[in-house]
């Protein structure tokens, strides 16, 4: 299923990711998206926030969660 996939990113949890059940939130799991789609836009010239006025949008998203996440783990998103 990762290779579908064009763009991958190595992402560590944090500490702070983590909820009282002992697992990465299910809502951290869209800020591991926000940062997988803007690096692919400022690694390809798509987004320079500090001197454009474009910005980069997810209009939509979709997680299936196939199993918890905690602290530590690495994560490869997509």
């Amino acid at each position: 299923m990762i290779s579908a996939f064009p763009h991958l990113l190595t992402i560590t949890t944090r500490w702070a990711d983590m909820d009282v059940y002992g697992h990465v939130n299910n809502v951290v799991f869209y800020s591991y998206f926000d940062t997988v789609v803007n690096e692919y836009l400022i690694s390809k010239g798509a987004l320079d926030f500090e001197n454009s006025p474009v910005i980069g949008l997810v209009v939509e998203t979709r997680c299936a969660y196939f199993a918890s996440l905690s602290y530590p783990a690495v994560v490869q998103a997509g």
